[in-house]
């Protein structure tokens, strides 16, 4: 037996539906550190199970392995085992369930795909587990984004020996963390023949019995609050696309569980916290979601009237703990008859004041242990213990969660959220992001400005194409500014669409929205997020500095401080708005969201890049110019541009040049965004040489470089300051001298002769902490701040 491996501490099941999803970071992230016979730091033997749900197996384990990092790729392999699952049944339930029975550790654990385990979690985790005895030791959640997931949220100090009742259990409703394998057989949950505890053809909430199974068997729940954390990657489609979903696929794992005999066997206060949980979170909720008619299905309100009532029958006295809207909205679902009903009855839930969200009709009855009232409470005492210092989660981002709002993870939780911007917002990368993090932040998220609705927002005003701002120039002449702004079309439609005092929160994106942002008298204020300095933003040109500067700064002067927070992109432009109007304003930089990633080997020629706006503004051609007389020089080199159709004309002109040169400069069309990462992943160095035309020009730090660095290349940029300092800082490229051709020659030549390899190691290794993650949870920080505590 010399030769053979230890026995196995603990099996990770990985369930995967789609190949492209990054399976690779979460089994990577199980075996990280593992020596040859699979053991981690800590001294436990880890298997990975990769169950492929009608995927081939051969397929997918190609994939994983094309994608893992060389240095451990063989490691990872070996203890790692691909299994096939096909049944038909479009159930996670299915995959997880197979991996459980293959089992043979100690303890099992399950991954989705897009998640991770953060560094050292597993060691710590079944080292925690053998000490304590647990059967369930949860584990810390949080977000990709840095966000702690307060479920479940137990008694002040309390993570051993956790009570159902007591720790509110029932709001941990995924088992994950460790789970002992000699428990489940226990409760007969691996029966053996090939099925397992989930519960099967669930598309949604296959596990819910089961985390109520392990929390009300009296087996020992232990809480790892203080160790490496599960992460949730939140940048996968499924997750951030928050689409209603039938009634039926929603809810239906929620109704198999309530029709359990094991579950009308439990304990009344189990019960009852059962119930309140279920009515408050996922039956109410699902109503809340379907604010019109158009949302429901044909009879699907018979189905929520017939769960309220199940959930209400469970145990006496659920309703009781309901505060005062959601006792309203249960009325309502009474007494609907039909689909337009119960949508009227989610609009006035969604109005609901502040008062109504957090007090029950009985005075008494905020006492009781499952009113909202209770829970702010304990939010409140938990928060007033000293913070417990945690190691960081390692993976794509090592962001570090605000101390705001960290008593919940959701510190924006319930607040109306207006998102105001005039831009195709399904286009704006900026406001993209705001949605995505106020919304990570438990916002109630609604957005205005033209086109289609992000994804994951509460509901959309969507400004008509035709329907833009025009500044009057008699008015602007006379210097009738607030006649000026206020005569603009899209801003007179917006003011009458939308009521005054209908949001806890603007968030105004650029000066044309903050005087129609104050003037919908938000109930708690307006955050200020500046994309540029504006009243320098065109200065090169005579006619705009001498008329609309003036403008821009009238705007600023009236109405930024009046703002309860502002941003902007860089802090020489935060410097200057401090300097003109006297505001604090605090630097969210245009970071990428993290891209999962590897730097690609150095090609010969040297491949440049180049993506934005064909804007002559930006002097595109004097980098190309530049790129050419390197070439000329014996630079072996060359320089792909991917332009948007800004200045068609200039675009012209440079599709000339390019093809004058010989092959070394090419001009492609622009490429969708969900495909620029792993477009630029292919090259090697991207190029940005701005001149500084203008203030915001000579002090901008832009999102492509951010972008370059997310697709691990080298870096070329002029002396902007912001970009200079950045680059030299993680040590990503060359800034070049000047912003002439010459200057830009001099750069490639000397990115010709250096180790280019170093430089995309060098993005590598700052992605996560140059990635959104860190930067763009900025904005919910500046607006909890003030919001949180009711203004």
């Amino acid at each position: 037996m010399s030769g053979a491996l230890p026995g196995v501490d603990l099996d990770v099941v990985v369930a995967v539906h789609d190949p492209s999803r990054p399976v690779e970071r979460a089994v990577a992230s199980a075996l990280r550190g593992a020596d040859l016979t699979g053991v981690v730091p800590g001294g436990h033997r880890v298997r990975v199970s990769v169950v492929c749900h009608e995927l081939d197996a051969d397929e997918v384990r190609r994939a994983v392995a094309g994608r893992l990092e060389e240095d451990v790729a063989d490691t990872v392999g070996a203890h790692t085992r691909f299994l096939e699952v096909r049944d038909g049944l479009g159930s996670p339930s299915g995959p997880f369930n197979a991996g459980l029975a293959a089992a043979t550790g100690r303890y099992v654990c399950i991954i989705g795909s897009d998640d991770w385990f953060a560094d050292g979690a597993l060691g710590s985790w079944v080292s925690r587990a053998d000490r304590l005895g647990s059967d369930w030791l949860m584990a810390r959640l949080e977000t990709q984004d840095g966000e702690h997931v307060a479920t479940p949220r137990v008694r002040p100090g309390r993570t051993t020996r956790l009570d159902f009742v007591r720790d509110r259990l029932a709001y941990r409703t995924a088992p994950l963390g460790l789970l002992r394998r000699e428990a489940l057989d226990r409760l007969g949950l691996l029966p053996g023949d090939g099925t397992g505890p989930l519960t099967p053809g669930m598309r949604t909430g296959g596990d819910v019995a089961l985390s109520l199974r392990l929390s009300t068997s009296g087996l020992r729940i232990d809480y790892a609050t203080d160790l490496p954390a599960y992460v949730i990657g939140t940048s996968g489609t499924d997750r951030i696309t928050e689409a209603v979903r039938p009634i039926t696929t929603e809810l239906t794992a929620l109704a198999h569980l309530l029709d359990e005999p094991w579950v009308a066997a439990l304990p009344e206060d189990v019960r009852r916290a059962l119930a309140v949980k279920t009515l408050r979170i996922h039956v109410l909720g699902a109503v809340r979601r379907r604010t019109s008619p158009v949302l429901w299905e044909p009879g699907e309100a018979a189905t929520v009237q017939g769960l309220v009532r199940r959930c209400l029958d469970l145990a006496p006295g659920v309703g009781r703990a309901l505060h005062r809207a959601d006792e309203a909205l249960v009325s309502d679902i009474a007494a609907a008859r039909d689909a337009d009903d119960l949508a009227a009855a989610a609009v006035r839930r969604g109005e609901a004041g502040r008062l109504d969200i957090l007090l029950t009709s009985d005075p008494l009855a905020n006492l009781d242990r499952e009113s909202t009232v209770r829970a702010h409470a304990a939010a409140a005492v938990a928060g007033a213990l000293p913070a417990i210092a945690r190691p960081g989660r390692g993976g794509p981002s090592a962001t570090r969660r605000s101390t705001v709002g960290a008593t919940t993870g959701r510190p924006l939780e319930g607040l109306r959220v207006l998102v105001l911007a005039f831009s195709p917002l399904t286009g704006d990368a900026r406001v993209l992001k705001q949605v995505r993090h106020l919304v990570a932040a438990g916002a109630d998220v609604v957005t205005c400005g033209y086109g289609p609705a992000p994804d994951g927002v509460r509901g959309h005003v969507e400004v008509p194409p035709g329907t833009t701002n025009e500044l009057d120039g008699r008015l602007i002449t006379a210097h009738a500014y607030r006649a000026a702004y206020w005569a603009q079309a899209a801003t007179r439609w917006v003011r009458r669409r939308i009521e005054p005092g209908s949001a806890d929160v603007v968030v105004a994106n650029d000066t044309d929205t903050l005087p129609l942002a104050h003037a919908l008298r938000p109930r708690l204020g307006v955050h200020a997020d500046l994309h540029e300095f504006w009243p320098l933003w065109r200065e090169e040109y005579p006619g705009w500095k001498a008329r609309i500067g003036p403008y821009q700064e009238w705007i600023c002067r009236t109405q930024l401080p009046r703002a309860r927070s502002v941003t902007t992109v860089s802090d020489r432009i935060a410097q200057e708005y401090t300097r003109r109007f006297g505001v604090r304003v605090e630097v969210v930089t245009n970071a990428t969201p993290y891209a999962v990633l590897a730097p690609g080997p150095v090609g010969t020629p040297l491949r440049l890049v180049h993506t934005g706006a064909g804007l002559r503004s930006r002097a595109i051609h004097v980098m190309v110019e530049g790129v050419r007389a390197a070439a000329r020089a014996g630079a072996d080199v060359t320089l792909d541009l991917y332009l948007t159709l800004n200045d068609p004309p200039y675009l012209a002109e440079l599709r000339r040049s390019a093809e004058e040169s010989g092959g070394v400069v090419r001009v492609h069309d622009p490429v969708p965004y969900a495909e620029l990462m792993p477009t630029l992943n292919g090259y090697d160095v991207g190029i940005f040489v701005l001149p500084p035309v203008n203030f915001n020009y000579a002090n901008a730090l832009p999102n492509k470089v951010f972008d370059f660095v997310q697709a691990r290349l080298g870096v070329i940029v002029g002396p902007t300051p912001d970009m200079a300092d950045l680059v030299r800082e993680h040590r990503l490229g060359v800034v070049a001298e000047g912003f002439d051709t010459a200057a830009v020659r001099a750069a490639v030549l000397a990115a010709v002769g250096s180790d280019v390899a170093a430089w995309k190691q060098a993005s590598h290794a700052a992605a996560a902490e140059l990635s959104d993650a860190r930067q763009s949870r900025r904005w919910v920080d500046a607006v909890a701040r003030w919001a949180v505590d009711g203004g």
